[in-house]
């Protein structure tokens, strides 16, 4: 049976309505305000925005106007759930999610990083995460400086887009010390590798969040930063270089060491550790602490008669060592779980008492300490049964 001509053409404008309303497009009735770069403006998904048809989310758009090459950056603030996307007529160009982190208003934030591929206006669009995300929120935008290509430098900063696999940028190290390099994005899980001067360091999660970060002594010479993205993801990302002068008395290299009572500020270095030597005269009863801020310090402690090994025997994640220990050279490593990079004070101290016997860990004490424990009870339940 042949359909109306009447029939047919309500149906085909009513499927055109339903897509027109899956994305917003610049020109249509919904595209919203003009926003230009460097505008704050304010709004609000409420029940009456309009809805998307997908998912039953709603949506509120702007116009951009941009230079091909142009980039600038999106900031969404506010309580409302949200989600930021750029589009070129019907092809979604960029977008982010909202990842619950704090923003410059105290409540969730998101940022996006967009660079123009050509002239033209483009169409950002808020949309709220779900059918049932509602709320006000805050708009910014700002022009961005992308990288110019210049090697990095201590206090260097810059901007840029990920387009698959990995990209190099120099760093020139004129001074040396210890050394931070983040890659931070929010539409990227970062990935860094530090190569040169003997140095191959590689992170992925050891900035905040999905952000990566390493921690390094670099001398003076030149290395490659390798920026990229587990599961090979694509978008903007900023690439930071601080230095941080180390103090002269700071060890940085194996072999320097110990004197009992005395404290030492070390680095672990590339390899996730630090060796020191410490010569005894005498039979002790010793304590060593590895105190660390930034990494999971680990204790290994070899020498005549002594194999031991700690991890979080200290306070929170820092390593402790009680050792009865003979004469002799032994060697103290410090590392951290993980391999990851950063600094530590090493304690040595005098327990005192009889030191005469030897141990060969914390195991072993605390089997003494349940030893003596144990006679104890049983000292106590004769003298009840006496009674």
């Amino acid at each position: 049976m042949n359909t109306p001509p009447f029939r047919l053409l309500a149906t085909l404008s009513l499927t055109a309505a339903l897509v027109a309303c899956q994305k917003p497009e610049a020109g249509s009735r919904d595209a919203g305000a003009a926003l230009s770069v460097g505008d704050t403006v304010s709004g609000e998904i409420t029940s009456s925005s309009p809805l998307n048809y997908n998912d039953g989310s709603r949506h509120q758009a702007y116009r951009l106007s941009l230079k091909n090459g142009e980039a600038v950056a999106l900031e969404l603030n506010g309580s409302l759930n949200g989600q930021l996307s750029i589009f070129d007529g019907q092809k979604l160009l960029a977008s982010a999610t909202s990842s619950g982190y704090e923003g410059e208003r105290g409540a969730s934030a998101l940022n996006l990083a967009f660079k123009a591929p050509k002239d033209g206006t483009f169409l950002v669009a808020v949309n709220s995460a779900g059918s049932d995300a509602f709320g006000p929120y805050q708009l910014k935008s700002s022009t961005i400086v992308p990288y110019d290509g210049k090697p990095l430098a201590a206090g260097s900063e810059a901007v840029d887009w990920l387009m698959g696999g990995k990209q190099e940028y120099a760093l020139k190290v004129e001074t040396a010390g210890l050394y931070t390099i983040d890659m931070e994005s929010s539409v990227l899980d970062a990935y860094l590798h530090l190569t040169g001067r003997n140095v191959d360091i590689e992170d992925d999660d050891g900035g905040d969040r999905l952000n990566a970060r390493i921690r390094a002594y670099l001398e003076a010479g030149d290395y490659t930063i390798a920026a990229s993205s587990v599961n090979d993801g694509t978008g903007s990302f900023k690439l930071g270089v601080a230095m941080t002068q180390l103090d002269k008395d700071m060890v940085i290299r194996d072999g320097a060491s110990l004197t009992v009572g005395q404290s030492v500020h070390g680095m672990v270095d590339s390899r996730g550790h630090r060796s020191f030597t410490l010569t005894l005269d005498r039979a002790r009863h010793l304590q060593f602490d590895a105190l660390a801020d930034n990494i999971d310090s680990v204790l290994h402690i070899t020498g005549p008669g002594v194999d031991a090994e700690d991890d979080d025997g200290g306070n929170g994640t820092n390593a402790r060592l009680r050792l009865r220990m003979g004469p002799g050279r032994y060697n103290v490593m410090v590392s951290s779980f993980g391999n990851r990079q950063g600094v530590f004070e090493l304690q040595t101290t005098d327990l005192g008492g009889d030191s005469a016997a030897q141990g060969d860990s914390n195991r072993k004490d605390d089997a003494l300490d349940a030893a003596a424990a144990a006679a104890a009870a049983d000292a106590a339940a004769a003298a009840a049964a006496a009674d």
